[in-house]
């Protein structure tokens, strides 16, 4: 049987051919198996001699075969080899590149536009003091913005207030308590960019969102300069077709304060429904630093004066974008994000 079964081996012509010959010899019901089932029977004299017998045929079948399949399964890839060809013609695989977010582009064109005004950027925590985030910026103790329904407060085993931030003004605090203990010579020139919470959920507002503010202290800079600064920041950021316009309107931190708005960017100012046929879409709030803001930053409210604006990005990006509902912004639909996003992929 075995010299049959080398023979067999030998003279096999494909791998799938060997497989059917382990089967045949080697398999539970092959030939092997039926010469060593007769063991039962066998004296145990015998069954020494065939079971010895078996043992030696199934291993040298199982080198035998072994050694036979992996030459034919080479010889099969290389002749695979030699007659496959490539197609040239067949498309490559493209890779993906990623792109920033359309809020992070946004935020990333408007720092530009201000850091090109000769404004710094600078950064402060989200979860923030009452202190900061209220008491200073002139905000009294029964103001609407202090209660749970507006704020998201933070549990705190220490004795300080903490809220997380409603608006990027607290780093404005930091900035003025810090250069007040310096005696920094002026101007200061900034704006704080980043994340600010609420407690509003809706088509036009989120819980999470993005603000930019800015900031100018000097002796001699007033409203004319605001406005020129804001002239200047919306019509790079839009068209140079833009205008702007100041309605009087009130926030605790700045005297006198302006709701600040743009022509509508969807009709030119002519009217449509967007703008509710006024021409005009409010986009920021802007006025004169308040002076109990400064005395309670340390600084002279009648040695110094200054300027704050604060804007949405999100609104901004609704706007330039055409996007009707913020929410979109935070639902990660690839659809959207991909045809809203601006410039080229990030590689």
């Amino acid at each position: 049987m075995l010299a049959l079964a080398k023979e067999k081996i030998h003279s096999a012509k494909s791998s799938d051919e060997v497989e059917q010959l382990r089967v045949e010899f080697l398999g539970k019901k092959g030939k092997v198996s039926a010469l060593l089932s007769i063991l039962r029977d066998a004296t145990p004299e015998d069954r020494k001699k065939i079971g010895a017998t078996g043992n030696k045929v199934k291993i040298n079948l199982e080198t035998g075969i072994s050694r036979k399949k992996l030459e034919l399964e080479k010889d099969e890839l290389n002749k695979k080899l030699e007659n496959d060809e490539l197609d040239s013609s067949l498309p490559g695989l493209t890779n993906a590149f990623g792109r920033p977010h359309p809020v992070r582009q946004i935020m990333r064109e408007a720092c530009q536009i201000l850091e090109r005004a000769g404004l710094k950027s600078v950064y402060g925590p989200e979860v923030e003091y009452e202190d900061y985030c209220f008491d200073r910026l002139n905000f009294k103790p029964g103001h609407a913005a202090r209660d749970m329904q507006a704020t998201f407060f933070v549990k705190n085993a220490q004795a300080e207030s903490l809220v997380l931030r409603t608006h990027t003004s607290p780093v404005q605090v930091r900035v003025l308590l810090d250069l007040a203990k310096k005696e920094f010579p002026l101007p200061i020139r900034m704006f704080a960019p980043g994340r600010v919470y609420r407690v509003d959920d809706d088509a036009t507002h989120s819980p999470m969102f993005h603000q930019i503010e800015g900031l100018v202290v000097d002796k001699t800079s007033g409203m004319g300069d605001l406005k020129a600064h804001l002239d200047y920041f919306f019509r790079q950021f839009f068209s140079q077709s833009t205008k702007v316009r100041f309605r009087p309107s009130y926030f605790p931190f700045t005297e006198p304060s302006a709701e600040v708005d743009i022509s509508c960017v969807f009709c030119d100012g002519k009217g449509c429904r967007v703008c509710k046929s006024s021409g005009w879409l409010e986009v920021a709030g802007a006025g004169l630093v308040h002076p109990e803001v400064f005395k309670a930053c340390g600084w002279d409210p009648e040695a110094v004066g200054g300027w704050a604006f604060g804007m949405g990005i999100e609104r901004l990006a609704m706007l330039k974008l055409r996007v009707p509902d913020l929410r979109s912004f935070f639902e990660n639909r690839l659809s959207f994000l991909r045809a809203t996003s601006l410039g080229s992929p990030s590689r």
